[in-house]
């Protein structure tokens, strides 16, 4: 049973992979890279972790603010707790992060300027 629940979180994960990619308009993988490199560097002794973009908008053709949920579980058999941060992408490279609250309310479009 084990093996086919990995096997379905793996096709889901490729599946958010691709489409994270077609909707920032990358044409590779790397950012979701990026992103699971990000998470794992983050939560070190992490037993399990994914991942969910809830927003994402590309400011630049250099760069892309990421609206992200993350959800880690620390031991076996503990539910996944979730965290969320913005992170901003710099040709294809995280360049900042910060943590924001769960219920934040968040626009990744661009700042409006004062008049």
């Amino acid at each position: 049973m084990k093996k086919k629940t990995l096997r379905v979180l793996l096709i889901a994960g490729m599946a958010l992979s691709l489409s994270f990619s077609i909707s920032t308009g990358t044409s590779s993988a790397i950012m979701p890279i990026t992103i699971d490199h990000f998470v794992a560097k983050i939560f070190p002794g992490a037993n399990h972790y994914s991942w969910v973009v809830n927003d994402s908008k590309k400011e630049t053709s250099r760069e892309i603010v990421l609206d992200l949920n993350t959800f880690v579980t620390q031991k076996e058999g503990e539910p996944p707790v979730e965290s969320r941060f913005l992170l901003l992408f710099l040709d294809g490279k995280i360049f900042a992060a910060q943590n924001i609250p769960l219920n934040a309310i968040v626009d990744c479009g661009p700042a409006e300027e004062a008049v």
